[in-house]
């Protein structure tokens, strides 16, 4: 390490005070031009702005919150925190734009609270001090638990949420378009006996998928075999079983859309059991995107969801709604469909 960034990593953390200092005014004017406030000339507010960006000063949040009621920290409040993709990719995005604005980012799970009462879960919230909260699903359909955050006056934005979808700010992919497109792209390669698997743990999102994949069959013509239609549990086989029995039928489908990325890894481990190759004999589609589709081996094909994007925006939507700035009251993402080596055209036209 060069005695450079030996010097820069010991260098002191900037402070509000050193700021004034440069700027040649009072703390309170940093905190003024920090929280957007008025009462800044125009040529001090330009100085400290341009301070700000040259020395690349950030607000201590354990010092702001000395300074008022607020704790500075934002919690993402899953029904249970656990090891998967989705979860980490929202993390990640809610840190990323915590860290921008100055927050802290608290992770909390709702599961082991309930059995004690929601007054329990009431109390624990309260001592928590979130600023606001981010609600993923499924707690963003919980009337319940929204009412309890109503109740508390805590701000909260929720992501990819099913019921009353007017009654908050959230973020969200179409889902049900997406499903739609990734069934009609398997259809105009050919595909004319398609099957899906659901996802019993995607919630709204699995309805909505599933609806997009009724349709798209609807649009263009095909028989739908109910048969076809299976229902894969992540917590038992993440798939495997439902993608077994169908491809171990006589008249097995030619291409499987699975409504999550781990259901379609069971599908591929499937295929691999029955000797079958994919995508010459089948081919298989997932949603997601996740870190680990082009991976396994044949990579796959899967409808990229901005999982990482969809925490950052919502974060970033109820930093701005705590900051008083005007915000959107819902913001939707793009999706795309990323084509690898496990979907291509059936060995003939069907």
């Amino acid at each position: 390490m060069s005695d450079n960034k030996k010097f820069q990593r010991t260098l002191p953390r900037l402070t509000i005070i050193d700021l004034a200092q440069r700027a040649g005014v009072s703390p309170k004017t940093i905190s003024r031009v920090l929280n957007k406030e008025p009462g800044v000339r125009a040529d001090k507010r330009e100085l400290i702005e341009r301070l700000i960006t040259e020395t690349g000063f950030k607000p201590n949040p354990a010092a702001r919150a000395l300074q008022g009621s607020r704790s500075y920290m934002i919690g993402l409040i899953f029904e249970r925190p656990v090891t998967h993709y989705y979860q980490h990719e929202l993390q990640m995005g809610a840190l990323s734009a915590c860290r921008q604005a100055g927050y802290h980012l608290v992770i909390e799970g709702l599961a082991e609270l309930r059995p004690h009462g929601m007054d329990y879960l009431k109390q624990r919230l309260i001592t928590s001090r979130f600023d606001g909260v981010i609600l993923p699903p499924p707690v963003g359909d919980d009337l319940e638990i929204m009412a309890l955050f109503d109740d508390l006056k805590v701000p909260y934005v929720r992501i990819s949420p099913t019921t009353e979808i007017e009654n908050s700010p959230q973020v969200y992919i179409d889902d049900e378009q997406a499903a739609f497109d990734a069934t009609s792209w398997l259809i105009g390669l050919g595909h004319r006996r398609l099957a899906y698997i659901e996802n019993l743990k995607g919630g709204g999102s699995n309805l909505r998928r599933k609806a997009g994949f009724l349709r798209a069959m609807t649009h263009h013509g095909l028989e739908l075999h109910p048969e076809w239609v299976m229902r894969g549990d992540p917590e038992v086989n993440n798939g495997f079983d439902e993608a077994e029995a169908l491809l171990s039928m006589p008249d097995r489908p030619t291409a499987i859309f699975a409504a999550a990325d781990y259901i379609a890894f069971g599908a591929l481990a499937a295929a691999a059991k029955l000797k079958l190759s994919v995508p010459d004999d089948v081919s298989i589609v997932g949603f997601d995107n996740a870190p680990t589709a082009s991976s396994v081996w044949p990579p796959l094909t899967s409808v990229h969801q901005p999982m990482n994007d969809l925490g950052e925006a919502a974060t970033r939507l109820l930093i701005d709604r705590l900051e008083g700035r005007d915000v959107s009251t819902s913001q939707q993402l793009e999706y795309h469909l990323v084509r690898r080596a496990s979907a291509a055209a059936p060995p003939i036209t069907v």
